[in-house]
């Protein structure tokens, strides 16, 4: 090390952990200890004093109001502690489930691990939730947030990277001193991030936990590759780090001392899937809180199945270890076979997923030529003892290091011959299901091979919810089906006994939400243009009387597409910002709709969940069809299958329906977040009607009101708008060929019936210009209603009409900033109108 720069230690501050009950130790007691175990400080507490209009919550919350549905939950939470047993709980939106489970859990005195689906729950949690309930309990609550390893900074790594950016840096004084970027051009190119490093650099002077997510931006990937921790590359004990300056040890020494460990449903299941040795990754905790629960038989397919991709192999023979012991030809040799192998599947189908159902004979082997060169490596290794107990003759902290790097590289090259030979057999193909899965969009990754459990809840019941002295809570706004979690229990392994609680909802949907369902033509998948073409009908007419603010979602990246084309040739006189998933990253486009009025965003099934849009910015929320799994996906058609041979039981009934269901109450529960939104939910697919099983998913949603009728949107968008308008204008204006070219659309809004026209002016214009053009747009849209109402024998004093205009025009007519002659005429045209109000957006 330069030591003038030296690698920054640690920042770890003296751990201060307040005392708890001897109930919140870490084991569970055995059978005697469980005997004369003292009364929990749980029991005889009556929970309505804490959630009372008088209790320290309404103290301490302005404008609290007592839920029923929260003290409900909190009640059942107890007697699950209580009881030792799990507790299944549907909680609806709004409900506060946050504090429900929080609150008798910490009563408890017990040691509680929280496990979530996504980090901004875990955030919610860590500084707001827990923070407050301290306060509500008047003590200190030690509580730590736990993630896989590679959020934090490796020490170790970062020693080396250090080292390179202060190369770098010699490199940036010799542009100063004059050399071209030409000639340094070569040697910066490895170094991408620098000016990320150099934050990073001052960052680890100041953070106390190491993670990266703390960071004021998000690492470069090339940067966060060589600087974060990962499994397959940390040298554990053997890293000169360990023991004092470990960023991932130093979060698991706090988790191993706190009473709430909040973390993620991956990092709780490798942890029970690896028993006595995951109790390092996660500690041990008599009360398991499984918040987003809905997710839970997804991640364990994904904890406990085996995945590798083509790049696998060839990723971990890059390492210097395998080019210095191996040798350049033999590690050529063996991408050469890796590539054949995964060709070979590659072949075996046209389809972006397919199964794999046959012995993989190059992968086969591939993993035996694997097997044969581990065994010459360890034979060959260079770091073990020789006879006589004599080392190499090296100096030893280079040995060391060397023989841990060696010994790593073994055993990763171990865990993919592994990996190899689960994928490449079809003897267990009773208990696993084997796919394939195309990947596009990066750099070296074509394909993915799987080898999923075809029933997770075999291994959900092993490792979570049969271990005697623990309690498990499972809880999420949708859990049930029909009323009843009969679905979860058996697709998650749940035993009986457990305590069930579906929670009424706490929002007035009836009043606040609107189910909207139009007379669109059956999907034909065989006419798919023609279906998409009324679909984007049918939004285009809801956007308008919504005035945007809508999330569509879609089944398909098909439909998403088609959709969004077609709205695209709309756009010229469609005042909505639209943007679509694939046009920037999720949080971006999210980050983007929260801060752009009267937008839309069309997405597909990502953003059916976890998307929380409170306000008046997201007012309808369409969903192009009932959102079944793909019974094409080779995953699903296997359990299909083994469903519709097992006695009693039928994949559509018991599979396909609920897991619909589910994830159709996810899309509705984007729109009502809070108790004063309002909005629209229209599904546009006609067996929510026609079919059995489609009014019977809609008796598991929310009870909005039901309609069929467009003017009922347009009587709910126009009471909640406080909009008196009965017809909408829209008008544009753009230059074209040194032209003014100014466009209106004329729409109904009762029906969405509609009318346009346009004109053009010669003459080279600005933005004043544009402004004319629009209002000019404007004038002659104005009086073409003018005379089709005047030759209906109506009034125009008795409609109101609203103008979606730039918000540059808006400004102009607020203004009266527009020349003599457009003002003339636009005040004599707004005069015969009921009303007449401009709304800028765009």
């Amino acid at each position: 090390m330069n030591d003038t720069h030296p690698t920054p230690e640690p920042n770890f501050p003296e751990p201060s952990f307040p005392a708890f009950p001897e109930e919140a130790g870490l084991g569970f007691p055995d059978e005697d200890e469980a005997r004369e175990e003292a009364p929990s400080p749980l029991e005889g507490v009556d929970l309505a004093d804490f959630f009372g209009p008088e209790g320290p919550l309404a103290q301490l919350l302005e404008g609290y109001e007592l839920r029923p549905s929260q003290l409900q939950m909190a009640k059942a939470v107890q007697r699950a502690i209580l009881e030792r047993t799990t507790a299944l709980i549907e909680a609806p939106t709004g409900t506060g489930k946050s504090l429900a489970y929080l609150l008798p859990a910490l009563l408890s005195g017990k040691t509680v691990v929280v496990a979530t689906a996504n980090k901004s729950l875990q955030h919610q949690l860590h500084t707001k939730e827990i923070p407050f309930l301290s306060r509500v309990l008047g003590r200190e609550i030690d509580a730590v947030v736990v993630k896989g390893r590679s959020n934090y900074v490796c020490t170790y790594k970062w020693e080396k990277e250090y080292q390179q950016q202060l190369w770098l840096a010699q490199l940036d004084e010799r542009l100063a001193q004059g050399d071209s970027l030409e000639e340094v051009a070569e040697d910066l190119a490895p170094l991408a991030g620098h000016r990320q490093a150099i934050h990073l650099h001052g960052w680890l002077q100041e953070t106390v936990t190491g993670d990266v997510d703390d960071l004021p931006f998000e690492l470069e990937s090339d940067l966060r590759r060589r600087t974060v921790s990962f499994s397959d590359d940390c040298l554990h004990q053997d890293c000169p780090h360990y023991h004092d300056a470990c960023w991932v040890n130093f979060m698991r020494d706090r988790a191993a001392e706190a009473q709430v460990i909040i973390t993620n449903h991956h990092l709780l299941l490798t942890a029970l899937q690896l028993a006595e040795a995951g109790e390092r990754l996660l500690p041990p905790a008599p009360i398991v809180i499984v918040d987003e629960a809905h997710q839970l038989e997804s991640t364990a397919t994904a904890v406990f199945e085996t995945e590798v991709t083509n790049y696998s192999l060839e990723q971990i023979l890059n390492r210097a270890v395998f080019q210095e012991h191996l040798g350049e030809d033999l590690v050529d040799e063996l991408k050469e076979r890796n590539f054949l192998a995964f060709e070979e599947i590659a072949h075996l189908s046209d389809e972006a997923t397919f199964p794999l159902q046959d012995e993989l004979a190059g992968l086969s082997s591939l993993s035996a030529r694997l097997t044969r060169v581990l065994e010459r490596m360890r034979q060959e290794n260079p770091y073990r003892e020789e006879s006589g107990g004599e080392t190499t003759r090296r100096r030893q902290d280079e040995a060391d290091e060397g023989r841990a790097h060696y010994e790593l590289a073994l055993e990763n090259l171990a865990a993919i011959i592994d990996k190899f030979q689960t994928l490449a057999t079809a003897r267990r193909d009773g208990q696993m299901v084997r796919y394939a899965e195309r990947v596009s969009g990066q750099r070296y990754v074509r394909l993915r091979l799987h080898a999923a459990p075809l029933d997770p809840g075999e291994l959900l019941a092993e490792h979570l919810f049969q271990p005697e002295q623990r309690t498990v809570i499972c809880t999420s706004a949708t859990l049930a089906t029909d009323g009843h979690f009969q679905h979860f229990k058996r697709r998650c392994g749940v035993p009986d006994p457990t305590i069930e609680l579906v929670a009424p909802p706490v929002f007035d949907y009836p009043n606040q939400a609107l189910l909207y369902q139009p007379s669109l033509p059956a999907y034909d998948w065989r006419n798919k243009e023609a279906y998409y073409d009324r679909v984007a009908e049918e939004i285009q007419r809801l956007l308008e009387v919504s005035r945007g603010r809508a999330l569509c979602l879609f089944t398909n990246w098909s439909g998403l597409r088609q959709v969004r084309e077609r709205l695209a040739g709309e756009e010229r006189v469609q005042p909505w910002p639209i943007r679509a998933q694939g046009e920037g990253s999720r949080n971006a486009l999210l980050a983007w709709f929260r801060e752009t009025p009267h937008s839309v965003l069309l997405a597909t099934r990502s953003f059916w969940e976890g998307v929380d849009l409170p306000g008046e910015g997201l007012s309808l929320v369409v969903l192009d069809k009932l959102p079944f799994p793909s019974p094409s996906d080779p995953l699903h058609s296997a359990r299909m299958k083994a469903l519709d041979e097992a006695e009693g039981s039928n994949s559509f009934g018991d599979y396909m329906l609920p897991l619909m269901t589910l994830t159709l109450k996810q899309g509705f529960g984007r729109l009502i977040r809070r108790a004063d939104d309002r909005g629209v939910v229209a599904v546009l697919d006609e067996r929510l009607s026609s079919k059995g099983y489609g009014r019977r998913s809609r008796s598991n949603l929310p009870p909005a009101r039901f309609t069929r009728r467009f003017p009922d949107v347009h009587r709910f968008f126009r009471e909640a708008l406080g909009s008196r308008a009965d017809f909408a204008l829209n008008v544009a204006a753009r230059e074209e060929d040194g032209r003014l070219v100014w466009s209106w659309r004329l729409l109904r809004l009762q029906d969405g019936k509609a009318d346009q026209g346009s004109g053009r002016l010669q003459g080279s214009f600005g933005d004043d210009g544009l402004v004319a053009g629009e209002i000019q747009g404007a004038i002659q849209g104005l009086a073409n209603l003018r005379r089709r109402i005047s030759d209906a024998g109506r009034q125009t004093n008795s409609f109101g009409v609203e103008l979606r205009c730039s918000p540059a025009t808006q400004q102009a007519l607020e203004r009266g900033a527009i020349p003599d002659e457009l003002r003339r005429q636009w005040v004599q045209e707004c005069s015969v109108w009921g009303s007449l109000d401009v709304l800028g957006a765009g």
